[in-house]
């Protein structure tokens, strides 16, 4: 984090296990603000750090990310020196949720985020109590403040946590505008996800708002009727079964994906990889956190069963036959992160590397290596996976 004239004194943590250019590159982006030249909600700009991230989890030399530095088009604005933001001072820890969704507050919520972290004795308490305020906006900006947030955590530096929580911050709006429900019957065992998915291709339901499958999804997250089939009827998510569940809404967020590959379900897999991440690191502390970490995943299901819908609810997703998967399990996926890394996109570099760390870290999906070689085929001349 790079600090407002008020205070010109640095503070950043290296990561030991990565570059000193990986390093000098994730500190040198604090002084540019997240969105696309500081002024719209476009998030470009905050695309850069993600795939610098992405590129060293990839295996990616110095040289390699040089090259994907020089091919990044500029459009970062210095957050001091080109926009004039600076900590006002106004944002303090009493008051910071009056703040929430207001863009020209970024350099104060830096301040308060890592002053936070300072003084904290446990640090995923610290960052668990900002989430139980922030997690209404959760998909906000197709997940960007989550990915980067799973990132910094990644990297450990509490600046670039601050960063990342201050993104969200200034992006933040309540998509569920209500409490979630609770389940009807707390005795029953849920169903899995495909079953729910399949009860709601049964219930045919009719999207009655229009736009554009980012806007839908986002207007959808707030209807009633989405959460009660989500989360309170006969599929739930509780902190007993979150591992399970994990699992279960993986495998639906990379169908949908092999379904219908575009932005929103490229976008669904890499922010289901950075929250299981995230939900990750916080079991290790211990199982304080799972109510929490429970109504995380609520919310990331209802925007998912949303985009279900939007896609048209398909009754079937994609599967892979046995000759798929012999051709699958012939690619080594060193060869694939080898291959992803020379290609200057960054959605299919992040891509890649979600589904390579989803399949290393969480589960061994085929259906996380068939995307990550489908991804590749997109810009190389790999044969992709075919798919049934």
């Amino acid at each position: 984090m790079l600090f407002s004239t008020k205070n010109k004194e640095r503070r950043f943590n290296a990561a030991t296990e990565m570059s000193a250019l990986v390093n000098d590159e994730m500190q040198r982006d604090s002084a540019f603000h997240p969105n696309l030249g500081g002024v719209t909600k476009g998030g470009m700009s905050n695309h850069y750090p993600m795939t610098i991230m992405s590129l060293q989890g990839l295996g990616a030399t110095d040289n390699e990310i040089k090259a994907f530095r020089s091919s990044w088009p500029r459009y970062r604005a210095r957050i001091e020196e080109d926009l004039h933001l600076r900590d006002t001072g106004v944002v303090t820890e009493e008051n910071w949720t009056e703040y929430l969704g207001k863009a020209e507050y970024l350099a104060d919520f830096q301040r308060l985020f890592f002053e936070g972290q300072e003084a904290a004795n446990d640090q995923t308490a610290y960052l668990m109590g900002v989430l139980e305020k922030l997690q209404y906006a959760l998909p906000m900006g197709l997940f960007h403040p989550v990915i980067r947030l799973s990132f910094a955590i990644m990297h450990g530096d509490k600046g670039l946590i601050a960063d990342a929580l201050a993104y969200w911050a200034i992006r933040f709006e309540d998509m569920y505008k209500r409490m979630l429900p609770p389940r009807i019957d707390m005795s029953a065992q849920s169903i899995t996800a495909e079953e729910q998915w399949l009860k709601v291709h049964a219930a045919k339901p009719e999207i009655t708002r229009f736009g554009g499958s980012l806007q839908i999804c986002e207007m959808l997250c707030s209807d009633t009727v989405l959460h009660d089939i989500s989360v309170a009827d006969e599929f739930f998510i509780t902190e007993e079964n979150i591992e399970l569940k994990m699992r279960e809404i993986g495998d639906r967020a990379i169908g949908l994906y092999l379904y219908e590959p575009a932005l929103t379900t490229l976008h669904a897999v890499t922010s289901f990889q950075a929250l299981a991440d995230i939900t990750k690191r916080v079991l290790t502390e211990g199982n304080g956190y799972r109510p929490l970490l429970a109504e995380l995943w609520q919310r990331y299901w209802i925007w998912l069963t949303g985009l279900y819908i939007e896609k048209g609810y398909p009754k079937t997703l994609p599967t892979l036959d046995e000759d798929a998967l012999a051709y699958l399990n012939a690619i080594d996926w060193a060869d694939i992160a080898s291959g992803i890394r020379k290609v200057p996109e960054v959605h299919a570099i992040k891509m890649v590397f979600s589904c390579k760390w989803l399949f290393e870290e969480l589960d061994e999906n085929p259906l996380f290596k068939a995307s990550a070689i489908n991804v590749l085929a997109d810009h190389t001349h790999v044969k992709p996976v075919k798919l049934s």
